[in-house]
């Protein structure tokens, strides 16, 4: 086989965030949201998080998606590059109230069916049980005459989705930028 030349030469650093959240929308396959692209634009060291805006069960849901929706392969999992610190950062500052209620019924809709199917904690259950729960959440619009419960749940999985890849992204820019 030849040998492919590599891409080191290419600064990932100069592509502009705008073009970045582009290429993420593509990924993702929808729009990135006002809240996402104005986040991802603040440099990471600049993020601060604000009063929290959820429990902390909550969060400890969201930020378990994180790992879940981006799980460490070759490269870290979303946690490991600070996807938590993000969503965090989003919800306390970024999200209208509408978009967080929204967010908050999905997390507490994935605890309810956590405790329905596996009378446990969704923080509790296997990695395989959380991962037949995102599916569901995930699928939950596609059925026939889905109803407004299940729209919603479909929402919040694209919406936790949408936190993990921009904050994936965004968190690896800004670290590749400040070692510069």
């Amino acid at each position: 086989g030849g040998h492919m030349p590599t891409n080191s030469e290419v600064n990932p650093t100069n592509l502009e965030r705008r073009d970045l959240l582009k290429g993420l929308a593509v990924i993702l396959g929808a729009a990135i949201s006002p809240a996402c692209q104005r986040a991802a634009q603040v440099p990471s060291a600049q993020r601060m998080a604000g009063i929290a805006r959820w429990s902390l069960e909550q969060r400890a849901i969201a930020h378990r998606c994180a790992d879940l929706i981006m799980p460490a392969t070759d490269t870290p999992s979303a946690l490991a590059v600070g996807v938590g610190e993000f969503m965090d950062y989003v919800a306390s500052v970024w999200l209208q109230q509408s978009e967080l209620e929204e967010l908050l019924a999905g997390l507490d809709g994935l605890q309810e069916e956590a405790q329905r199917q596996y009378t446990k904690n969704f923080v509790d259950l296997s990695e395989m049980e959380q991962v037949q729960l995102l599916t569901q959440m995930e699928t939950a619009s596609s059925v026939l005459n889905a109803s407004s419960q299940e729209e919603l749940r479909s929402k919040v999985f694209a919406r936790l989705k949408e936190l993990t890849v921009v904050g994936y992204y965004s968190s690896e820019v800004g670290a590749k930028q400040e070692r510069v």
